[in-house]
């Protein structure tokens, strides 16, 4: 053990997070994220582990045909 663990401050709980899958989950999975082209805004879609696997993954913005050119 060192020092630094002793001192530091604790990490913050886990918030829970409401899922589009209509759950509360301290665990959600990311299933798909829209990212804005004009600046920071955007959003993550999550889910809980038990339905992530109901949402198929989709392409990143930077993995579509018009983006690699």
């Amino acid at each position: 053990m060192t020092r630094d663990a002793l001192t530091s401050e604790p990490p913050k709980p886990v918030e829970p997070r409401f899922t589009i899958c209509g759950h509360w989950t301290i665990a959600p999975v990311i299933v798909g994220a829209v990212h804005s082209m004009s600046g920071g805004a955007g959003y993550t879609h999550y889910s809980c582990p038990d339905h992530a696997h109901q949402y198929p993954q989709r392409a990143q913005w930077d993995e579509l045909p018009v983006m690699r050119r």
